[in-house]
């Protein structure tokens, strides 16, 4: 009897550590990421609308949110959130969001993407822009599988 309640016991421990774990690397199912790892970080922050644009006209489109994330090497994180038209920066994880924009639908992301907008020339772009604006109360919260915070 005692080692069937130490076994239980065991089994209890290891299945609360396993939750424990999963509370920290959670996926949101409703956001599709695409993640970076490697690169050059100035190449990885020039192609980041690039590649944002690339993941979310080469998937499915059934998901709320698309993503593109530069882990250790670029360090930002680019999310699109397609029915809202707005597309929501954060160039340094850890400090919270950066800029929201506007009126960013598929056209204008594709345009982004052609034109090799650079994540660092993003706000002057949209500065002269007539169709995208910057959302400057910034408080439009999106779904992420990032950590802006």
């Amino acid at each position: 009897m005692k080692s069937i309640m130490k076994k239980a016991n065991q089994l209890a421990i290891i299945l609360s550590i396993a939750g424990l774990g999963a509370c920290f690397n959670k996926v949101d199912p409703a956001v599709s990421t695409f993640y970076f790892s490697t690169g050059h970080p100035d190449t990885l922050r020039n192609q980041a609308l690039l590649k944002l644009y690339e993941h979310y006209s080469n998937s499915d489109k059934t998901r709320e949110y698309y993503e593109v994330i530069s882990k250790r090497t670029g360090n930002y994180i680019l999310n699109y959130y397609p029915a809202g038209k707005l597309l929501t920066t954060c160039t340094n994880p850890g400090s919270g969001w950066g800029n929201q924009y506007e009126n960013v639908d598929e056209a204008e992301l594709r345009k982004l993407a052609d034109l090799k907008i650079k994540l660092v020339d993003l706000q002057l772009y949209v500065s002269k822009d007539s169709i995208i604006s910057e959302n400057p109360n910034n408080v439009l919260e999106v779904k992420t599988n990032g950590h802006p915070n």
